[in-house]
C-alpha cells in the first residue's frame, strides 16, 4: 500500500511540441524518472493520434491538459489505460482555467487526477507536482486550493471548526483504515478503487468512510476535500 516513489515513467501530452519537450527535459534532469513527450493534434484527429501512439505500457504518470480534450476526456483516459499494465496517475496541466474554477478542480479530483496545475505557473511547479505525486500526495496549485477552501463556508450550512488543536485531537481518534479511506476519498478515488487497494468490499470501505467522516464532523465529499486541504493531506504550491 505504500505508494512512495512508485512513479518512474512519465508521459507528457499536449498540442504544443515545444512545451512537451521542455517539460520532458526538465523532469529527466535528476535521472529519477523517464519522461516521454507526445504531441497530439487538435480536434477529432487527437483520438486517432492516441490510437497509434507508441505509449510505454509501464507508464505510471500522465501529464495532460484536460481542456484540450473537453467532453472526450474520460474516453481518452480509457484509451490510454487500456494499453497500460496498471492504472496510471494523472496531473492536469490546464491552459484555460483560472483560480475561480474550483468546480473544475473538484471534477478532476473526482475523476482521479492526482494533481492540478495551471500553465501560467513556472515549469518548476510542474516538477514539484510530479515529485508530490511520486510520494503518494495530491498536488493542487495554491490558487486553486485557496479558492476551494474559501468557497467551503459559503457552501456548507455548518462550517467545520478549524481550531488546530481540536482538529489534531479528532484526527488522532481515526483508525489507520479510516484515515486511509478518507485521504483516498479526498484524492478522488472511488469506493471500488479503495477497496481494491485494501482488499475490502466497497460496502466495507463505505463503512470506514462513514465512521471517519462522523468522527471529524464531515458530511459530504466537499467537506472531506476541504479538510484534506486544511490538514496538509493535499500539497499546495
Amino acid at each position: 500500500m505504500n505508494e512512495f516513489n512508485t512513479v518512474h515513467n512519465v508521459l507528457i501530452m499536449d498540442t504544443n511540441p515545444v512545451l512537451v519537450a521542455g517539460i520532458s527535459m526538465l523532469l529527466q534532469e535528476d535521472g529519477s524518472v523517464a519522461a516521454k513527450a507526445l504531441t497530439v493534434s487538435t480536434g477529432q484527429a487527437m483520438m486517432g493520434d492516441l490510437l497509434v501512439a507508441n505509449i510505454d505500457p509501464e507508464t505510471d504518470l500522465i501529464i495532460i491538459d484536460p481542456c484540450q480534450f473537453g467532453e472526450q476526456l474520460e474516453a481518452v483516459m480509457d484509451i490510454i489505460s487500456a494499453g497500460l499494465s496498471k492504472k496510471p496517475k494523472y496531473i492536469a496541466y490546464c491552459g484555460v482555467m483560472n483560480a475561480g474554477d474550483q468546480e473544475m478542480v473538484r471534477s478532476l479530483l473526482t475523476l482521479g487526477f492526482s494533481g492540478v496545475v495551471s500553465k501560467q505557473v513556472d515549469l518548476q511547479v510542474v516538477k514539484i507536482a510530479v515529485a508530490s505525486v511520486r510520494h503518494g500526495l495530491v498536488h493542487v496549485e495554491q490558487a486553486f486550493a485557496e479558492a476551494m477552501f474559501q468557497c467551503g463556508p459559503a457552501i456548507d450550512a455548518h462550517p467545520i471548526p478549524t481550531d488546530r488543536s481540536r482538529k489534531c485531537a479528532l484526527e488522532a481518534e481515526l483508525t489507520e483504515r479510516e484515515a486511509f479511506v478518507l485521504r483516498a476519498v479526498a484524492f478522488g478515488k472511488s469506493m471500488k478503487e479503495i477497496g481494491h487497494e485494501l482488499d475490502l468490499s466497497s460496502k466495507t470501505v463505505e463503512t470506514y468512510k462513514a465512521r471517519g467522516a462522523s468522527k471529524l464532523g464531515l458530511r459530504t465529499r466537499k467537506d472531506i476535500v476541504g479538510h484534506a486541504l486544511r490538514s496538509g493531506w493535499v500539497t499546495q504550491q
